[in-house]
Order: C-alpha cells, then sequence, then structure tokens
C-alpha cells in the first residue's frame, strides 16, 4: 500500500512530499522510520528504539559520508559491523567502500527442493545418517578439503575467464587453500541444513560465501581505501573506507570483488552437490534442481535505478552501484531466501521490487545480541533445549549461534512486509555448523 508520510515524522520536515508520497508504508507498523541527516535520509524498516545506539550512529555516518545518493536503506534486521551496519543497502554514483560489502564477498544461501520426499517419509535413523555424511564429505570451520574437489581448478579457471583477476588477485590464487576451499562451509552464522516447507516437501538449505580469499581481498582494497584517504587528509569514522569507482585500485576492487563473487556461487553450488548426493544415497528421493535458488547478501553490482529524489521529489533513472551489506536482492519477482538461526528456520520469498529499499531485504533475523554476550546469557542447557527435535550439534563451540541470540524472525518478517511476499517457511530437520 502506498501512502505519504508527514513531514513532521521527520527531523526538520525538509524532505519532499512527494518523495514521502512516494514511499511504500507498512501501516500497521508505521515502517519505514525516517532519520534526517545532513546528507541523505535514512529509511528504517524497523523501529528506531529496537535497534542498537552504535547501529544508529553507524548507519548517519554512512549517510553523511560522500558515498550515497538518493537516501540509506536499513532492513529490519540491521546491526552493527564493521564499517557499515550489517543489513544496509545504497546506492552510489561515485565511490565503493570494500567493507559496505563486507569481507565475505558473495556470502549468501542456497536451497533446492526433491521430489517425492517428504518429512514424515524420514527416520530418525536416516536423518542421522545424513548427518553424520554431511560432516564426513563437507569441511567445516577452518577445514578444506585434503585434494581439491572433482572439478574445482577448471572452475577457478572459468570463474578467471569470466572476470580477468588484479595482478593482487591472481598471486593470492596460487595458495593451495583457493582450490581446497571450494565446496567447503566455514564457521560462524554458515550453516548447512535439511529443512521441510509447510506442504512437508523436504529441500537441502546452505549458507556460505567467499571463505579465506573473499576476506584477504576485502582486507586488501579497504587499507588501500584507508591509505588512499589518509595521504588526502580524509578521515573517516567508523573505518568507513572508500575508493572512488574510477580510480585504477576502484576499478580492480570492482574486478577482484566479482570475481569473488563468482567464487562464492560455485562453493555454495559445490556443497549443494554433495548435499544432494547424500540425501539420495539414504533416501529415495530426486532433487528438484530447476527449483534451486542460489543467492548473495554481501556483494555490490551496477543497477538501472528508478527513484524519488528526497529533497526535490524529481523523479530520477540512473545506473547506480548497489552495495548490499547483509541484505538480500528483492526485484519484482525474484527468489529469495531469508534464514532465522539454527532452531528457528528460514522463509522462501519472492521479491517486491521496492524503490524504498533499494529492491533489498533482510538477509536473516539479525543478531539482538553480540557472540561475547550469547556465551554469558545463554545457558548451554536453554541451547541444548531450543534445539530439541533437531538432529544437529549443541558443542558449547556454537552456543553464540543459538536461537535466542537472533531477533524474532517473525517480526523481521512482518517490519518487511512491503519488500517481499512469503513463498513458504522452511524448518529445519538437520543442521550442520562449523565450530
Amino acid at each position: 500500500m502506498r501512502s505519504s508520510l508527514s513531514p513532521d515524522a521527520v527531523a526538520g520536515g525538509t524532505l519532499s512530499s512527494d518523495f514521502l508520497a512516494s514511499i511504500a508504508v507498512n501501516e500497521e507498523r508505521g515502517l519505514p522510520e525516517i532519520i534526517e541527516t545532513k546528507n541523505v535520509p535514512i529509511l528504517l524498516y524497523a523501529k528506531r528504539s529496537e535497534v542498537e545506539a552504535d547501529a544508529i550512529k553507524q548507519l548517519v555516518a554512512l549517510a553523511e559520508s560522500p558515498l550515497p545518493v538518493g537516501y540509506v536503506a536499513a532492513m529490519p534486521d540491521v546491526h552493527v559491523g564493521k564499517g557499515v551496519t550489517i543489513g544496509t543497502v545504497f546506492a552510489s554514483a561515485k565511490y565503493v567502500a570494500p567493507m559496505a560489502v563486507g569481507v565475505d564477498i558473495g556470502c549468501g544461501m542456497c536451497a533446492v527442493p526433491f521430489d517425492g520426499l517428504y518429512k514424515d517419509s524420514l527416520s530418525k535413523k536416516e536423518l542421522r545418517k545424513i548427518q553424520q555424511l554431511i560432516k564426513e564429505r563437507i569441511p567445516t570451520g577452518f577445514d578444506m578439503h585434503k585434494t581439491p574437489l572433482q572439478g574445482a581448478q577448471e572452475t577457478i579457471q572459468d570463474i578467471s575467464n569470466k572476470t580477468a583477476p588484479s595482478r593482487y588477485l591472481e598471486e593470492s590464487m596460487t595458495a593451495p587453500k583457493v582450490l581446497k576451499q571450494l565446496g567447503s562451509l566455514g564457521g560462524g552464522n554458515h550453516f548447512l541444513e535439511v529443512v521441510y516447507d509447510e506442504s512437508g516437501r523436504v529441500w537441502i538449505m546452505l549458507h556460505s560465501g567467499s571463505r579465506n580469499i573473499g576476506n584477504i581481498t576485502a582486507t586488501h582494497y579497504d587499507k588501500l581505501a584507508k591509505e588512499e584517504l589518509i595521504q588526502r587528509g580524509i578521515q573517516t569514522p567508523h573505518n568507513l573506507n572508500y575508493l572512488e569507482l574510477e580510480s585504477e585500485e576502484g576499478q580492480q576492487y570492482l574486478q577482484d570483488m566479482l570475481w569473488c563473487q563468482e567464487y562464492a556461487w560455485h562453493n555454495r553450488s559445490f556443497m549443494r552437490d554433495l548435499m544432494i548426493d547424500i540425501v539420495e544415497d539414504v533416501t529415495k528421493g530426486s532433487v528438484a534442481l530447476d527449483e534451486s535458488v542460489n543467492i548473495h547478501h554481501n556483494f555490490c553490482q551496477c543497477e538501472r535505478c528508478n527513484y524519488t529524489d528526497p529533497k526535490t521529489g524529481a523523479k530520477v533513472e540512473a545506473d547506480l552501484y548497489v552495495t548490499r551489506k547483509g541484505a538480500t536482492p528483492a526485484a519484482p519477482g525474484q527468489m529469495g531466501l531469508i534464514p532465522g538461526s539454527m532452531g528457528t528456520g528460514s522463509y522462501v520469498t519472492r521479491g517486491r521490487g521496492n524503490s524504498g529499499s533499494w529492491s533489498s531485504c533482510s538477509h536473516g533475523a539479525g543478531r539482538r545480541m553480540s557472540r561475547t554476550a550469547a556465551k554469558k546469557v545463554i545457558s548451554q542447557a536453554d541451547f541444548e533445549r531450543a534445539m530439541e527435535g533437531i538432529v544437529c550439534d549443541t558443542n558449547v563451540s556454537v552456543r553464540d549461534e543459538a536461537p535466542q541470540a537472533y531477533k524474532n524472525l517473525n517480526e523481521v518478517m512482518k517490519n518487511q512486509a512491503d519488500l517481499v511476499e512469503v513463498v513458504t517457511r522452511l524448518k529445519p530437520l538437520v543442521n550442520v555448523k562449523g565450530f
């Protein structure tokens, strides 16, 4: 539903009425909340009172920097991140910020359903066997394959043929782990799951990114950006370092970022295929590959953008670089995956193409407490109770990933009802995490 927001709701009331009228408003929730800054406004798809103060400070720092045009969109799962809040989307005509994409370049989700395989047909024994095989065949945490998977070398070459790496990245690619990590999970909030939808149909789903090569690439260019800004006498708050898109370093970052995004996409594809083989080995189900979804939520790409200028109310159409850090693309009809936590399940979604969010939505529920706080506040017994009924590991090392550490996914979905429509809910049967 489209509605105009009262200028009284905006600090200073200087935004144009045309801009306010152009925003799709969640009237039940009164979202987005608009925070006016010294530069562009912030469209916050959550209640400001529910967002940590440090995250608001980071959002304001980004909005008041030279980077964004139009406005900054903050997703319902927004929380503090390095350089830029996680759950942030903005468009830029002149700049790119390595830490606004993040250290896990191309991190994202992949899921695919099975035909003729339903939750009630799987025994506990089969689910335990599936989990065991996943742990045996897919390295997690800091582990990697002892030898590269079949097709890994050809995949790396194909990626380089599609997107030529810079000299820096080409040299970094010689490290053995680049090949051996292709088809591996990593740690943190990354996971491998067997889930089921509202009809009982079984899916596999996973969350992972570009592993070490993405991390060192992001760190390398962030360092270059910082050094260049210091040479120009520019100090940025919250480590918000950026490069000019037209500079040599900016072009090299874009080039290498795209390479890492491809690596991340193929990394998920390798793990997806390994999981398909496992489920087919244990059950009689067959995969429906034509329904596979594989998307990034840490990336930057040039898009044709249509939006209303907040100050003048003019309609703008331009090619801009849209950066999504912890945000899922949600163009009209685009399929997406929004995970909650290891115990609460996920959603398959379809994008609404809302310009107020730069055609984006959240990438998950978002943390409500830090990892350190989670380990202090959540007891091991409470963690184990929250995971009852799911075949998983409740090792003390992953207690910071307990469901209690995350925001309520259902509330997050209600906050972004104007950004995506729900296709189906996925609930976990088997979970594997790195530790």
